[in-house]
């Protein structure tokens, strides 16, 4: 990864290896992660959060006091395997954790929110990834966009603030060259009253990184964002006079039938014939 990689960031990070490990840690942290078990294999303590278990592990740990740093949580992701074709690509491929490092780096040097990344680790063995694990600083009191969506908001100066909040961002993301491809209201974190909200993006490890983000592949990335009835009002707001607004909704929808039918013949075809292939 290039030093540039690393510009945004508030310490330079310093590179480690224990044995088929290698990775990029805060250096107050290098001993930290050496004596680290595998994320899967950490005891679950009853105050620390536990987000996501499967295909990846997702879970809060408590920091050491004595490493001087000022973050006290840390949330550690280890990447599964969503198929065995994953794998088998993975000598190819930078690991997940590797591209969701090398994504946030590139986020806070364009100043868009997403969790500091602490370290970032991965073991191959013939090339194929073994083991990835990223962590990153741990957000707290937020609530994610899905949420306040679900809330049901009845406060059109309120509904209007945050719509505006998310379009910014995302058209920044966009002009800095960020296609996420994930772009779902849980991966958006709120932090902040009104009037002092920010937005912390994550679930990084699918975007790709491009020269130029065409109209064809935002609108795309628009459409995942689930805000259905206030769909009109925050294309216009992304759009800002750089697209028409009119056409950018006509291809989320277009978009949205095409990911309904697939979804459909996913769950009514293609499921059901794997499950008669593993019998």
């Amino acid at each position: 990864m290039p030093p540039s990689s690393h510009a945004p960031l508030t310490y330079t990070p310093q590179r480690f290896r224990a044995g088929r490990l290698r990775g990029l840690v805060h250096p107050h942290l290098v001993r930290f992660f050496r004596d680290l078990p595998r994320v899967d294999q950490l005891p679950i303590e009853p105050d620390m959060t536990v987000y996501m278990q499967r295909p990846n592990v997702v879970r809060e740990v408590r920091l050491p006091p004595e490493a001087g740093v000022p973050w006290l949580l840390a949330v550690m992701k280890q990447f599964g395997w969503r198929g065995v074709q994953h794998y088998l690509f993975s000598p190819l491929k930078r690991s997940r954790a590797m591209k969701a490092y090398r994504t946030a780096c590139h986020l806070l040097a364009h100043q868009l929110g997403t969790p500091v990344p602490l370290g970032v680790c991965e073991e191959r063995r013939w090339g194929f990834v073994q083991y990835n694990m990223l962590a990153t600083e741990a957000i707290t009191d937020y609530v994610t966009l899905r949420q306040y969506y679900r809330s049901r908001p009845v406060n059109r100066e309120d509904i209007d603030d945050v719509l505006r909040l998310t379009a910014a961002y995302l058209r920044r993301m966009h002009d800095s060259g960020i296609w996420h491809r994930d772009m779902v209201l849980a991966n958006v974190l709120m932090v902040g009253p009104p009037g002092a909200r920010r937005l912390y993006v994550v679930d990084l490890n699918r975007a790709y990184h491009l020269s130029r983000v065409p109209m064809l592949l935002r609108a795309m990335e628009l459409a995942r964002t689930e805000w259905t009835e206030w769909y009109p009002r925050f294309v216009e707001l992304y759009c800002d006079g750089r697209y028409t607004a009119a056409r950018m909704l006509w291809i989320m929808r277009l978009y949205r039938r095409w990911r309904t039918v697939r979804g459909a013949v996913r769950n009514r075809i293609v499921k059901p014939l794997r499950q008669r292939l593993r019998r």
